[in-house]
């Protein structure tokens, strides 16, 4: 049997974090550019206010309402939340716990049924975890949840 994928468009570009903190600001600056915005990493970083404790979701919603770009953010999401924005062609962003153990916000590339794959910021473009793993490390102290950004294409 073939795990059959859902895919998300690719982006053309990926725009590497220089530090621990700036995972924000670096997805940030993925969405503004594939929405026209061409900014600089350390001009993002100051419109969303980040520190070297990282962004808040509420700080990343604001600039992208700012820049006018429509999001649905969810609380306590789930794979099938992932699943269905993924098969309808939105931008998700999630914000976990990868195995290094610090906060992080990655783009989800594609979904399978044993795999999540990343567009990161951090590990590059083909990094990838098992969902089981994704699911018990997705949370987000802000929102006292799993939780997701999604982005229209």
């Amino acid at each position: 049997m073939v795990a059959r994928a859902q895919h998300m468009s690719a982006l053309p570009y990926i725009y590497k974090q220089p530090n621990d903190w700036t995972c924000g600001p670096a997805v940030a600056r993925i969405i503004l550019h594939f929405f026209g915005q061409k900014k600089d990493l350390w001009e993002i970083t100051r419109e969303l206010g980040t520190t070297r404790s990282g962004t808040s979701n509420s700080d990343l919603k604001r600039l992208l309402a700012r820049y006018d770009i429509s999001f649905k953010e969810k609380k306590g999401a789930r794979i099938s939340d992932i699943r269905r924005l993924a098969k309808n062609n939105w931008l998700v962003t999630a914000y976990w716990i990868p195995k290094h153990k610090e906060y992080h916000y990655s783009i989800i590339k594609k979904i399978n049924s044993k795999r999540i794959f990343f567009h990161d910021t951090w590990y590059g473009l083909n990094h990838s975890y098992t969902i089981k793993h994704f699911i018990n490390n997705w949370w987000d102290d802000e929102a006292k949840s799993p939780w997701l950004l999604a982005i229209r294409k």
